[in-house]
């Protein structure tokens, strides 16, 4: 580009001899701005220009997929043994895939027979005691059922042990003095019982039927004591 020329310069094209930028070219030719812009858009057309003997793809999609078809069969025939592999077309690429969704599962408390808290293993029948927060003395029950919730969390359910004389102190659980009592219809927190003995579920029911036939003797089964 060549700025600041005289009048006398002449446009090699149109013979102009005013212009905002001249443009020169081999030689002393100029050529003014505008005949430059048009030359430029010729090259372009020039350069999108189909091979010889095909219709242009930019025209309509009937004449593009002519070309396409043109452009196989020309393939084709040069190398008439040769296994094009099919691959993806970029529209199956980048195309939206479905995402499966996971089954929404729903957590419920669930009920169960048996429950390990803090390295210990409880199951229905145990004898669990509690200390009571206001005379700070020890109670004994009897387990009748477990809980976890949906945060995992383990609950027990009761059965109060009534005894039927009054106990030494630091007596202990004797199981021989103790009888069934009212049941608690709640469930509590695994935190607030102490694991003492495993007894079988139906000890104290066959030791309270026996009492009320008036049997001597009772065919309850062995209960094991931890010291």
């Amino acid at each position: 580009m060549v700025y600041g020329l005289t009048s006398k310069v002449k446009c090699k094209e149109c013979q102009t001899n005013s212009t905002l930028m001249w443009h020169k070219e081999n030689g002393n030719e100029f050529v003014c701005h505008t005949c430059f812009v048009k030359g430029q858009e010729e090259e372009k057309e020039d350069k999108q220009q189909p091979p010889a003997g095909l219709i242009s793809p930019l025209k309509t999609r009937h004449t593009y997929k002519t070309y396409i078809t043109k452009l196989k069969t020309s393939v084709n025939k040069s190398t008439p043994n040769r296994i094009i592999a099919k691959g993806k077309s970029r529209r199956s690429i980048f195309k939206a895939k479905k995402v499966l969704k996971a089954t929404s599962a729903r957590a419920e408390d669930t009920v169960c027979d048996t429950a390990f808290h803090n390295g210990q293993y409880f199951q229905v029948g145990d004898i669990v005691s509690l200390i009571d927060v206001t005379d700070k003395e020890t109670y004994y029950a009897q387990c009748v059922g477990f809980m976890v919730d949906q945060f995992a969390q383990k609950s027990v359910s009761y059965q109060w042990l009534v005894p039927k004389e009054p106990l030494l102190p630091d007596e202990g659980f004797v199981a021989s003095k103790f009888m069934l009592g009212p049941a608690d219809n709640f469930f509590h927190h695994m935190d607030c019982i102490q694991f003492v003995c495993n007894a079988p579920t139906n000890y104290y029911k066959v030791l309270t039927d026996d009492q009320v036939v008036g049997h001597t003797t009772s065919k309850r089964n062995t209960i094991s004591v931890m010291l």
